[in-house]
């Protein structure tokens, strides 16, 4: 029986990672997390709370730009920006995510 113990904690082993791939993981996924923000610039999608015709979207405004050590840096700040039907700005919302360009 020892001979064969090896043999068989790697075929349960193999088992079980092939039972954990098999379930759907979409679901584990963090941009399907309750809460989460996907982070692409141009995602749209209706807002809760509004009204049915106002669409927000994910996109990053120039905050200022700095010279570091004879560098140049621009900080970008993300925004949530809501649109009513006709494409009109109705607010912008800062996000925490920031976003530094430097150049040489």
């Amino acid at each position: 029986m020892k001979k064969y113990f090896p043999f068989l904690m790697l075929l349960f082993i193999f088992l079980f990672a092939g039972y954990l791939d098999s379930h759907d993981s979409t679901s584990l996924e963090p941009s399907n997390l309750p809460g989460s923000v996907d982070t692409d610039d141009t995602e749209t999608s209706s807002s809760e709370g509004n009204s049915p015709s106002t669409t927000w979207e994910l996109g990053m405004i120039l905050e200022g730009t700095k010279i570091v050590d004879g560098t140049k840096v621009e900080t970008y700040r993300e925004y949530e920006v809501y649109k009513d039907e006709n494409g009109n700005i109705v607010k912008r919302v800062p996000t925490s995510n920031y976003n530094y360009l430097r150049y040489e």
